[in-house]
């Protein structure tokens, strides 16, 4: 059975280390902490002195409440309509709009607000300075707890200007807001921004999700890092074993569709893992793994099944790594976009998982 190690100590060595580096953060912990487990990772988060937590499920806030009781601060991204739970919780929600304060305004007089700038991302938020203004307006007029202020960048890991522009934006927007309202949290920046910039002078705190779990929001290795010596520790160890060693002629296929036809006489390995363990197939195919330290070719990529390249001194049971320390999550961004995206696929069920603390 292939086996998925999950590091928390890496995870809490992440959080500490980040935490030197930034004045105050936001965890976000949404999705069940990227896959990694909610209740396990805001302890963990929590042992290092970060208490605030950022989700987009009502569920998720009830979680973190009964995890960690009344000192933790949780904000909801997403809109929230049951306002009753946002009370008994005392869950910070968040103002997608105008219209939202008015239509229930009787239901959040006593809850803790915070304001969304659109920006570039546009899932929500106001849509301009006109709008940021009316919200400041509205809440002041009728006494709501206006807390934040806080918006996403939807460019922060992408390296063609557009960055800077949406940057400048929010930036601009953000100043003119603080003129009207004294914001007791303000909070801009997601991983890749951090890592590009450092922390924004005019914000109170960072809100960090990929990196606190192990992964860099971009390529590193040819993208400039403001956080110089800044070590962040991978968080999984992904691997199967070598369970048949298959020789093949010249021309002979293995696979489904002849998926890899040998060019020449070679033995391959074949592991017990594959795509059905919830390893995307853009990370395996015509990708490499890791076996006794060494890189080796991924040939061909099936549900339970790798086929992949061997040398002489490859044995059965030996372990094959699809993610380990050569091989981490952010390395494969340049294929198919977040490393969240190579978390969020991990199948727990069929896994043999093991925790690290």
């Amino acid at each position: 059975m292939a086996t998925l190690e999950i590091n928390y100590n890496n995870i809490k060595k992440n959080a500490f280390n980040l935490k030197e580096q930034a004045k105050n953060i936001v965890a976000v912990v949404k999705n069940n902490a990227y896959n990694l487990n909610l209740k396990e990772c805001v302890k963990v988060f929590s042992e290092v002195g970060i208490n605030y937590f950022a989700t987009t499920k009502i569920e998720e806030c009830k979680i973190i409440r009964n995890e960690l009781g009344q000192e933790a601060q949780i904000f909801l991204l997403n809109p929230m309509y049951d306002f009753t739970v946002a009370k008994k919780y005392n869950i910070e929600i968040n103002i997608p709009s105008l219209k939202y304060l008015e239509q229930n305004l009787d239901s959040i007089r006593d809850l803790t607000l915070q304001l969304e700038f659109a920006g570039s991302m546009r899932r929500a938020g106001a849509k301009n300075l006109e709008e940021v203004l009316e919200i400041i307006k509205f809440c002041q007029d009728n006494k709501l707890k206006l807390k934040g202020f806080w918006s996403h960048f939807a460019f922060a890991d992408e390296f063609n200007g557009l960055y800077e522009k949406e940057k400048q934006l929010v930036l601009e927007i953000l100043k003119e807001a603080t003129k009207k309202h004294d914001f007791e949290v303000i909070h801009l920046q997601n991983s890749a921004s951090f890592l590009r910039d450092g922390v924004f002078k005019e914000a109170t705190h960072v809100r960090l999700g990929i990196i606190l779990y192990g992964a860099m929001p971009y390529n590193i290795k040819k993208y400039p890092v403001r956080l110089e010596g800044l070590k962040i520790f991978p968080p999984i160890t992904v691997y199967g074993e070598i369970i048949n060693i298959v020789s093949l002629k010249k021309g002979e296929c293995i696979g489904y569709s002849n998926s890899y036809i040998a060019d020449t006489n070679k033995k391959v390995g074949i592991v017990n893992i594959g795509y059905g363990d919830g390893i995307l197939r853009d990370r395996l195919k015509n990708n490499t793994c890791i076996i006794n330290n060494k890189e080796k070719n991924i040939y061909s990529t099936m549900m339970s099944h790798l086929v992949v390249e061997i040398d002489e001194n490859i044995r059965l049971g030996d372990r094959v790594y699809v993610y380990n320390e050569i091989q981490q999550l952010h390395d494969y961004v340049k294929y198919f976009g977040p490393s969240s995206v190579q978390l969020a696929a991990l199948n727990y069920d069929s896994l043999n998982v093991k925790k690290i603390y």
